[in-house]
């Protein structure tokens, strides 16, 4: 049993809490509020943590990353997608297990260093699954797949069956999905298949659809440099569909189905996102680093698009934090008014939070200060005299002081 004690709690559901306490029993949240309040439940042999000039908010939540690519961060950043996809399909098919391994158990310390406590995880080796459970993070580990041949579908699907069943779910902070890579990486019969398999066993979804242009021109109209190397792969879908048309097409569109980017889209596009109740993840710092173009956030929220914010991997963006990638979003909305809506700190906040824990799946025990709730929290330092504690964690907090998962601190930095 602990007490954490701080200038600010902000529990994203409710008002900030000045001079607010969070009480942690068995690794559950047992009471949020005013600290002399909380301080009167809390017997008096508990541990008690103060934090001078800080805040308490629940873990941030990173929806979507690759954690085993984090050792791709030499990539140059800016570059057009197309050359950056070619230089990532070699460096991944020089990559073995270890070493996706060794850069994963690295990627997850940066992000519990960030106050990062759950993880939607898009993994290639499964590598990510082990490094997640060594740090014991919480996290949704969607298994990727990739099948450009018809006779090729028995044997991928065989190993991601394989991989599913090896997986260890007794292990209550992690969670596996399928992760059918992208529209044009997969033949249709087996993303169909793929789809079959997550409905059969109750497994969400991710894919990354509609992220640049030479996709849209290649799933679209079979055009574009991307035909003279995966034309092959879209020569059983039909022709003219969009992406989200022809996932829509395929049965992907589901309310356990999470997309990733979807900057390449139309009104028609957007309406059809907000109809199946798909959740988008919204990574704009890669985005603006693969030169693909600018989501339009303000048509997605205005039609009622549920979306959240995502840093991918560190292969197209400079670090691993979602405060970076806020602070990135509410640039944008400054430069691009039209394009880009101007969200309140607040509602920037819960992007990375219950939003983010809702697009996993994990609402109901993580995303907010809640009762009841997993006691998955982080503290950052602020300054003194605040009287925002929103703006002042988005525009001053850095790294975490303390990162909390189920009760445990996986980081402590004071």
């Amino acid at each position: 049993m602990v007490v954490l004690k701080a200038q600010w709690v902000v529990p994203v559901t409710s008002p900030p809490i000045r001079n607010g306490a969070v009480l942690v029993v068995g690794g559950i949240i047992a009471a949020v509020g005013k600290a002399k309040e909380v301080l009167k439940q809390a017997p008096s042999q508990g541990q008690r943590i103060e934090f001078s000039e800080s805040v308490i908010v629940p873990g941030l939540v990173n929806p979507h990353t690759h954690l085993e690519n984090t050792h791709f961060a030499h990539i140059k950043k800016p570059q057009q997608f197309n050359s950056w996809l070619a230089q990532m399909v070699r460096l991944v098919r020089n990559q073995s297990f270890e070493d996706a391994l060794i850069a994963a158990k690295e990627g997850v310390d940066q992000s519990a260093r960030y106050g990062v406590t759950c993880i939607g995880e898009f993994s290639r080796f499964g590598a990510s699954f082990v490094a997640l459970r060594e740090f014991a993070l919480r996290g949704v580990v969607f298994k990727e797949f990739i099948c450009l041949d018809e006779r090729e579908i028995e044997r991928r699907l065989a190993e991601l069956e394989s991989w599913l069943k090896r997986a260890e779910f007794e292990n209550s902070l992690l969670t596996v999905g399928v992760g059918p890579h992208a529209p044009y990486s997969v033949v249709p019969n087996a993303f169909k298949q793929v789809l079959e398999l997550a409905e059969r066993q109750s497994l969400p979804v991710c894919v990354h659809a509609a992220e640049s242009p030479s996709e849209r021109k290649l799933v679209e109209h079979r055009k574009g440099i991307l035909r003279f190397w995966l034309g092959n792969v879209l020569k059983s879908a039909p022709v003219g569909l969009s992406s989200i048309r022809y996932l829509d097409w395929l049965g992907a569109l589901k309310a356990k189905t999470l997309l990733v980017h979807c900057i390449q889209v139309d009104n028609n596009d957007i309406a059809l996102l907000a109809e199946r109740g798909v959740w988008v993840a919204h990574c704009p710092r890669s985005n603006a680093n693969l030169k693909v173009g600018l989501m339009p956030l303000a048509k997605m929220i205005s039609a009622g698009v549920k979306v959240c914010l995502a840093t991918d991997g560190l292969a197209s963006v400079e670090s691993l934090s979602p405060l970076d990638e806020i602070r990135f979003a509410i640039k944008l909305s400054k430069e691009h008014p039209k394009i880009y809506p101007s969200l309140s700190p607040s509602q920037w906040l819960r992007m990375v939070t219950l939003n983010a824990a809702s697009a996993l799946g994990l609402d109901r025990e993580i995303g907010s200060l809640e009762k009841g709730k997993q006691a998955d929290l982080a503290v950052f330092n602020i300054g003194s005299s605040v009287n925002d504690p929103f703006e002042a964690l988005l525009f001053e907090a850095k790294k975490a002081n303390l990162t909390m998962v189920s009760g445990r601190i996986v980081n402590l930095s004071i």
